[in-house]
């Protein structure tokens, strides 16, 4: 992968958290309990492909699995990102998507911390 899909990875994660913010929205105001596992799922999925970029412009290797990239983030000495992907992941895919628990207020917690996890990839 060269320097140039890593920056289409980041962006297309931004696209796919944009749309996930949007549906989140609309699945809290009309309380569609599908449409919300859906959104904060698509959140998840965002910070999944942000992540994935970053391991592969530091390591040139492509995590397989949730357990890679954490792994993968710990031996980067990114345990601040290994941290953050394992609370967001049990927040928004464990919890809200597997389980259907409806919490809005912790799910947009999560995605605010994935928006500001954006932002820190980009500075490198």
């Amino acid at each position: 992968m060269s320097g140039e899909s890593i920056d289409v990875s980041l962006v297309t994660a931004e696209e796919v958290l944009k749309y996930a913010e949007e549906e989140f929205e609309k699945a809290v105001k009309t309380k569609d309990i599908v449409l919300y596992r859906d959104a904060v799922d698509k959140a998840f999925l965002s910070m999944v492909v942000a992540v994935n970029s970053y391991i592969h412009r530091k390591l040139n290797v492509m995590p397989k699995s949730h357990g890679e990239r954490r792994y993968m983030l710990r031996k980067m000495g990114r345990e601040d990102l290994r941290a953050l992907y394992s609370d967001v992941m049990k927040t928004l895919h464990d919890e809200a998507f597997y389980e259907g628990v409806y919490n809005p207020e912790e799910a947009e917690y999560a995605i605010k911390q994935v928006k500001k996890m954006f932002e820190e990839l980009e500075k490198g």
